[in-house]
C-alpha cells in the first residue's frame, strides 16, 4: 500500500513520470501516513484509446490510487487534491484537449495481503 497506477495517453511522453511517481510517493507519506517502501506505481502508457468523439487530439491521464481502508474521507479528498495538483504541475505541456482524473479508492485491510523480502 498504497497501490498506484498512471495511465495516460501518448499526447504526455516528455511528462518525467519517474518524478511524477515520487512526488505522488511523497504525498501518500505526508497526506495520509503511508510508509514511503509501500508506496509502488505503475506507469502504463496508452497507445489504443478513444476518449470523446475519437478525435486523436483527445489526451489523458488517469491516476489510480488505492490506499489501505481506515483513512478518513477528508485525508482521502485531501491526498486526491494534492495529486491532481501535482499532475497539473508535472505533465508535459499539451496544447490540445486533455482530461486529468485521479480517483482515491480503498484496499480492503482483511483482504490485502502482501510479503515483501530483501532490504
Amino acid at each position: 500500500m498504497p497501490q498506484i497506477t498512471l495511465e495516460h495517453s501518448t499526447h504526455f511522453d516528455a511528462t518525467d513520470w519517474r518524478a511524477l511517481a515520487l512526488e505522488i510517493h511523497r504525498l501518500c507519506v505526508d497526506v495520509v501516513g503511508a510508509t514511503l517502501p509501500a508506496c509502488k506505481t505503475r506507469i502504463v502508457r496508452c497507445e489504443n484509446l478513444i476518449i470523446a468523439n475519437g478525435a486523436p487530439d483527445q489526451a489523458m491521464v488517469h491516476c489510480d490510487l488505492r490506499i489501505l481502508s481506515g483513512r478518513t474521507q477528508e485525508q482521502k479528498t485531501a491526498l486526491g487534491e494534492a495529486v491532481q495538483a501535482a499532475l497539473l504541475a508535472g505533465l508535459a505541456p499539451y496544447d490540445g484537449s486533455s482530461q486529468i482524473s485521479v480517483e482515491i479508492g480503498n484496499l480492503d485491510r482483511d483482504n490485502y495481503r502482501k510479503t515483501a523480502t530483501g532490504g
